[in-house]
């Protein structure tokens, strides 16, 4: 028992662990570094090809450093695990930008140009920015400058992460999710049994009750009779380990039979009505099976429902 739990434990490590994600993004930044070296865009100042590097591999180690550790502490709150990834990502890109603009004049304007002395171009629009101080208007400058290709640029370094073609793109605190799992494992331990991995990561204010679970990527949106958590985890696994509680009616979505209020026509399908007032749908190759185990009949008893 205490084997099988270790083992659990190193497994939940090793996936939600920081090292998966340093190597993505440390392998990313190589290949803009040698891109951007590559290309040649203009930076305001004129400086050799060696000093440009440098330039750049500061310029992308610390803006990617920064997206990642605010993309992080979004993900802290409490509100953001409503939100779809595509937006965390979106506002974490934003978000950093505020904090780069600064880290960025200071590298450009601060270093390049004004300690090291490197020649500023000749065009309008570099001079313009480089008679600005570090003050305000300078930063809000730099902040217009780069709010829109760092975004882009963060959206389409993360958008494999969403795919889950490479590392997770939210890294819990592997002490924390050890904790989370040992904590709610317990009472399933002491009944010589182990509760699956997306069971021990709910939080225990939840409650055990499921209503129904969604996929969002790599991840599980659970809603139980005490309220929703997102948590990592897998359609599959769930219906595995629930077994005949519930039922697929999508290739996104489960249902815990005893919620299913009723299954009703719509113009473009047929969805499921849960006791909490969640429509969710059910694809077409499944709906024949949904028509016959459920009905119209409602198949839920209000009073079973758990108090917040």
């Amino acid at each position: 028992m205490n084997k099988s739990r270790s083992l659990r434990l190193r497994h939940l490590t090793k996936q939600t662990g920081n090292p998966s994600i340093a190597f993505y993004l440390g392998g990313v930044g190589i290949a803009l570094w040698a891109l951007i070296v590559a290309l040649k865009p203009d930076v305001g100042f004129l400086a050799p090809l060696p000093w440009m590097a440098f330039f750049w591999a500061l310029q992308i180690s610390i803006g990617l450093v920064v997206l990642q550790l605010v993309l992080f502490l979004i993900t802290r709150l409490k509100t953001v695990c409503r939100w779809p990834l595509w937006i965390v990502v979106v506002v974490s890109g934003v978000v950093g930008s505020i904090f780069l603009s600064p880290l960025y004049w200071l590298i450009g304007e601060g270093l390049m140009e004004q300690v090291l002395g490197f020649a500023t171009q000749s065009n309008g629009a570099a001079n313009s920015k480089s008679t600005l101080t570090f003050e305000l208007p300078a930063l809000v400058h730099e902040f217009s400058d780069i709010v829109g290709p760092v975004t882009a640029a963060w959206v389409l370094i993360s958008w494999p992460r969403l795919q889950r073609l490479v590392p997770p793109l939210m890294s819990g605190s592997p002490a924390a999710e050890i904790e989370s799992v040992s904590t709610a494992s317990l009472a399933s331990i002491k009944n010589g049994a182990l509760a699956p991995s997306w069971r021990a990561a709910l939080p225990s204010q939840l409650g055990n009750e499921l209503i129904a679970v969604g996929s969002e990527l790599q991840y599980l949106r659970v809603w139980t009779t005490r309220g929703s958590a997102l948590i990592l985890g897998s359609l599959q696994e769930v219906e595995e380990s629930e077994g005949l509680t519930g039922v697929r009616v999508h290739r996104s979505w489960w249902v815990n039979a005893q919620h299913v209020v009723r299954v009703r026509n719509k113009s473009d399908g047929a969805a499921c009505e849960l006791s909490n007032g969640l429509e969710v749908p059910v694809s077409r190759r499944r709906k024949a099976d949904v028509i016959v185990r459920f009905g119209n009949s409602a198949r839920y008893h209000p009073t079973s429902i758990e108090p917040a």
